[in-house]
């Protein structure tokens, strides 16, 4: 009788325990370590979880949803947009005019509710891929709402939770939503040097940013390694710093989109300077712009290095300082280096 009172009292006390656990973390923060201010994605291996992410924000925004995406025909998400503003948030979506139009179908039901505006123009793109929930939170990096973009293509996309941030993106945004696009967008980011948690980020738009030159400025202080990624790659600023870090001895591998090749393309030039660089495998498109710096600093957004993309544009680029990101994007940089043939 004695034994299973004491088998009784040990259970009760475990119980009890449990309950404790459970009302502290009811009660305090969870570790930032836990909840991270910034969360990742790679597509397309986590392609369902990063169009998740996107569905749940919008689904979930009490406030206001703005979205500079460059191209759109997800037509779920556009649904949902839809319900949004049929809720009451204030919704608004600016896409390049020219995919507008050709997504016209699906994206004209977003311009029959006066939440629908585009660059107008056919010469420059509005290439942004960024949305920002509630003033809160900002979603960008490489990703076009599209089905090849969400499910086939390579990309990465960011969900920083930082107000200051997503100050910078709304005035970014509100400029275009009032027409002010390429060269008339002036040069007013109110945050560009902030820190979330203990990353340091560097934001910064195009054109009015001179996007390139900050670029150059972050290789031209590599000490050991730099690899990039790049949709497309025909800057010559860019292209004639990195020789000079090869010449100094630091360590350049690159992934180029193989239907980029051209007479502009910085492929054959830094190869013949000692580059370890590839075309891509993927039978759709490789899309990330990104650069690893050091393992310790990462460049993305929506810019590719090209002229084009730094004078006339609508792009969007983050310098983020941070070992740890580094070294999850380095992981997707090896994983697509040594499958498409890099040599080691």
């Amino acid at each position: 009788m004695k034994n299973n009172f004491k088998k009784i009292n040990k259970l009760f006390a475990v119980f009890v325990v449990i309950l404790m656990f459970i009302f502290i973390y009811s009660v305090i923060d969870i570790d930032p370590a836990e909840n991270p201010a910034i969360n990742l994605w790679f597509l397309p291996g986590q392609s369902g979880e990063a169009r998740g992410e996107i569905e749940q924000l919008i689904n979930s925004a009490e406030k206001s949803i703005y979205i500079a995406v460059y191209d759109i025909n997800d037509e779920n998400l556009v649904n949902d947009l839809l319900f949004a503003h049929q809720k009451g948030i204030d919704v608004r979506v600016i896409m390049d005019n020219e995919e507008a139009a050709d997504e016209w179908d699906i994206v004209s039901s977003l311009d029959s509710k006066n939440i629908l505006r585009t660059d107008h123009s056919t010469s420059n793109f509005m290439h942004n891929k960024f949305m920002i929930i509630d003033g809160i939170e900002v979603w960008t990096g490489s990703t076009n709402w599209t089905e090849n973009g969400l499910f086939y293509n390579n990309n990465n996309s960011l969900l920083i939770n930082s107000k200051e941030l997503a100050d910078n993106y709304t005035a970014e945004f509100s400029e275009m939503w009032n027409g002010e696009f390429g060269a008339k967008s002036p040069a007013n980011t109110p945050y560009p040097d902030i820190s979330v948690g203990d990353i340091n980020i560097q934001c910064y738009f195009a054109p009015e940013d001179n996007v390139e030159e900050h670029i150059v400025s972050v290789i031209e202080n590599a000490k050991h390694s730099i690899d990039f990624a790049t949709f497309t790659f025909t800057s010559i600023p860019i292209k004639e710093a990195i020789i000079k870090k090869i010449k100094q001895g630091v360590k350049v591998r690159g992934i180029y989109e193989a239907r980029q090749k051209s007479q502009w393309c910085t492929y054959d030039d830094l190869k013949e300077a000692g580059a370890n660089v590839i075309y891509d495998g993927n039978p759709k498109t490789m899309h990330h712009k990104v650069f690893i710096i050091d393992n310790e600093i990462v460049i993305t957004g929506s810019y590719n290095p090209t002229k084009h993309a730094n004078t006339s544009n609508d792009e969007n680029v983050l310098i983020l300082t941070d070992k740890n990101l580094a070294k999850q994007y380095e992981k997707e940089f090896n994983s697509l280096f040594y499958e498409w043939g890099g040599e080691k």
